[in-house]
């Protein structure tokens, strides 16, 4: 199942069944990110609330429900 999933360009969160895949072009994006910041994470989880939000979708917490605030 891992190599298939990185033939189609995933890459798998686990070396033997693996449950998600991240994109390979994601990987590719945080690690320019990562080379340009010194915060990487956060730059990459408020590029994603922001382009989430851009799209509809609100970002909660998971364990309370309230709306993350930035």
């Amino acid at each position: 199942l891992s190599q298939v999933l990185v033939h189609h360009g995933l890459f798998p969160t686990a070396p033997s069944q693996p449950r998600m895949a991240i994109s390979v072009e994601l990987l590719a994006f945080y690690r320019a990110l990562f080379e340009r910041s010194c915060d990487a994470i956060h730059a990459l989880a408020s590029a994603l609330k922001t382009h989430y939000a851009r799209r509809g979708f609100q970002m909660i917490n998971a364990t309370v429900g309230f709306e993350v605030s930035d």
